[in-house]
């Protein structure tokens, strides 16, 4: 018997989805419309409760659109309760497309850097063919915010705002992948003297596309503002570390990413680093990437894990009590 699809075996598929009214009006309905929203069930719409026990404010919602920047949101946001009640404002916004292009800068850096080191192992090698395979997405975690912020500080939104590609990142992100390939091949290949030349000359390329799908990062700018009382304030011309030092409120510092890890070789209470598994989550100035392990036996674990949420979540409402940061949502047990 024949593996391959013959003229009758396409025949009968044809046949079969012709004869049957539903597949042509599915096929119809997303011809001009997202399967998303002809999928919408509206009495499971209808009948989702919106309502919570706890409210922790009442701010507008920030929007990462069509991006990968969830940390950078979440992270911004953790600071921006310290910074909005230290300007009386009811809403306020750091630049999320500030740190953006920052973290794209500092990881095309720390690219070349990773394949300069690597230079001496084939493409095939399981680490370089790791590094080459994504170069550029928008996702990082809770120690490379911590970097950008001690690195490059914080603006308001309104001093970088969005843009077309900080939206919607993924034909930049495009553009950088293959200028940076095709600078690895570069770096890799050319004589050790001159790798790190070579590599800078890449770095300006891929500075000068962000500044153009981004804008160009401020080096000062003049911040002044009219609180929620209508009182006006001005602060005069700061940087973005300036800024940083005086609105940043949280000790960012005192901060360890919690993990769960079963296996045991991760013992609980240890602190672990991150190797050159994960290069591309660049950390300037050789920051470790710390995180805390935690081992907890089956759905008791998991239990202890969603019930301190749920008390943190209850002690937000405190003004006393600090922000947290969820790199992922629990499980509920």
């Amino acid at each position: 018997m024949s593996t391959n699809l013959s003229e009758s075996d396409l025949e009968l598929m044809r046949k079969q989805f012709s004869a049957s009214p539903k597949n042509r009006v599915a096929q119809n309905a997303v011809s001009q419309t997202s399967i998303d929203e002809v999928a919408l069930d509206r009495e499971v719409v209808v009948g989702t409760d919106t309502t919570v026990s706890n409210l922790l404010d009442d701010w507008s919602v920030t929007n990462q659109k069509n991006s990968g920047r969830c940390w950078l949101f979440a992270g911004l946001n953790l600071l921006r309760v310290g910074a909005a009640q230290a300007m009386n404002l009811k809403e306020f916004e750091f630049s999320q497309n500030h740190l953006m292009f920052w973290d794209k800068l500092e990881r095309a850096n720390y690219f070349l850097e990773a394949m300069i080191e690597t230079a001496d192992r084939d493409l095939d090698d399981r680490t370089v063919a790791y590094l080459l395979s994504d170069v550029t997405n928008d996702g990082g975690q809770w120690n490379m915010f911590v970097a950008l912020v001690a690195k490059h500080g914080v603006v308001p939104k309104t001093v970088m705002p969005e843009t077309h590609s900080s939206s919607k990142s993924s034909r930049m992100n495009e553009i950088l992948q293959s200028v940076l390939r095709q600078g690895a091949l570069e770096v890799r290949g050319c004589p050790s003297e001159e790798q790190q030349e070579r590599k800078q000359h890449v770095v300006a390329a891929v500075y000068r596309i962000l500044c153009i799908h981004l804008g160009t990062p401020p080096e000062r700018f003049v911040w002044q503002w009219a609180d929620k009382d209508r009182g006006f304030h001005r602060d005069g011309e700061m940087t973005p570390k300036e800024f940083a030092a005086k609105y940043v409120r949280l000790p960012l510092d005192d901060y360890v990413c919690l993990v769960d890890d079963p296996r045991p070789n991760s013992p609980k209470g240890r602190t672990f680093t991150v190797d050159s598994g994960e290069r591309h989550r660049w950390a300037p100035g050789g920051l470790p990437q710390r995180r805390r392990g935690r081992r907890e036996e089956g759905g008791h674990g998991r239990h202890r894990r969603w019930q301190s949420c749920v008390v943190r979540l209850r002690r937000g409402q405190d003004a006393e009590q600090r922000p947290w940061y969820l790199g992922r949502p629990p499980i509920r047990p």
